[in-house]
Parts: C-alpha cells; sequence; structure tokens
C-alpha cells in the first residue's frame, strides 16, 4: 500500500505536540518515529549520562554540526516501514530536516506545527510532572529561548523558524476535545489531497 502522506511535527515545549501524536496513532494507519528517539540512541550508544532536555539538545546540534542539519530526519526514515498509509516524523526541530524531507516526499510531506502562549505551556509542563522538565518559569523561559533558536548556531534548535514554515498551524488553546477536532481538519485536508486513485 503506498504512502498517503508524510506529516513532520514540531512545535513548541508543551504545546501539545505528544497529544496531536497520540491523536494521529489512534485514529489513523500510521507509523511514527521521533527524532529525539535518533538522538536517545546516539547518547546510549555513547553512555553519555543522563538524558534529559538539555542533554539531547546538546547531541543533536553535535550530530547536525557533524553530519549536516539533515541528519536526524535522514537517520529517521531509514528504517521507515512501507505498510501503512501514513507515516508521521515528530520532533523536527531544524530547518535543514525541514529542507530534507521535502526533498525527499515532495508534495506527499506536510509540517504540522502546535503551538500556545508561554504561560500556558509551562502550566501545562508542570501537570505533566516529568523532573527531567524546567521546574521554574525562568528555568522555562530558558529553555524555551534556546528551543526557539535564540543565540543557537544555524545547526542548533531553531523550533521558532519550523514553526514559521509549517503548513498547517495548530493553536492548542482549549480542552483535549477541542485539539482533535483541529487535528482532523488538518487531516481531512491532507488526506483529500492523497487519496488514492
Amino acid at each position: 500500500m503506498a504512502q498517503k502522506a508524510v506529516i513532520g511535527l514540531t512545535g513548541t515545549i508543551a504545546s501539545g505536540k505528544d497529544a496531536v501524536m497520540q491523536i494521529l496513532l489512534r485514529k489513523y494507519n500510521c507509523y511514527h518515529v521521533t527524532l529525539s528517539n535518533v538522538i536517545r540512541g546516539e547518547l546510549e550508544k555513547k553512555k553519555k549520562g543522563l538524558l534529559n532536555r538539555v542533554t539531547l539538545q546538546e547531541m543533536g546540534n553535535t550530530m547536525r554540526q557533524q553530519y549536516g542539519p539533515h541528519i536526524l530526519a535522514l537517520l529517521a526514515i531509514e528504517y521507515l516501514p512501507r505498510d501503512k498509509e501514513l507515516t508521521v516524523i515528530d520532533g523536527i526541530r531544524n530547518p535543514g530536516e525541514i529542507d530534507y524531507l521535502k526533498k525527499k516526499f515532495g508534495g506527499r510531506f506536510f509540517l504540522v506545527a502546535t503551538d500556545a502562549p508561554r504561560e500556558r505551556r509551562f502550566e501545562l509542563l508542570q501537570q505533566r510532572g516529568d523532573p527531567r522538565d524546567p521546574q521554574t518559569f525562568e528555568e522555562f523561559v530558558k529553555v524555551d529561548d534556546r528551543d526557539h533558536g535564540i543565540n543557537e548556531p544555524v545547526y542548533g534548535q531553531q523550533v521558532g523558524k519550523c514553526v514559521e514554515r509549517a503548513d498547517f498551524r495548530i493553536q492548542n488553546d482549549g480542552d483535549l476535545a477541542q485539539l482533535e477536532q483541529k487535528v482532523d481538519e488538518v487531516m481531512k485536508i491532507i488526506l483529500a489531497q492523497h487519496a488514492p486513485q
């Protein structure tokens, strides 16, 4: 069965990107791969110690610097199965990854971004309760600024630029049911363009 579409997910920290991923997994025949899992694999191979947002950012930057800004996207799609209607590539954080996926998949690639106001995202982060996440708003702002690309090299975290390039932007400003409705609206457009001929 040919893939209908390849969806890239990007988004600001704690904006609901994981919830979007779960909605897609539950409702659509899709395979998904997360770019941060590629980085985790490299960190585990090198036995680099604590796995948290900062160490993942550092390792991702190192890999992009050494092998090019597209490296995580390239590694992620190496092992994609061919038996699903839809592929979702989660965790896009650098425009080089977008460029590579657009070149690889052409008109079948769509970038979907999630976003929400910073204060709401910090509240959602606190609700998540992961001890690896920033614990104060000041810490969160620092990590969020870096994720957006502030003081980052061209091969670094550039989520702000990725969100700007999205084909679809989902503003997560309601409850889970409203988020799911927005995801369904996006998917209706994407799948209509890639229905079997």
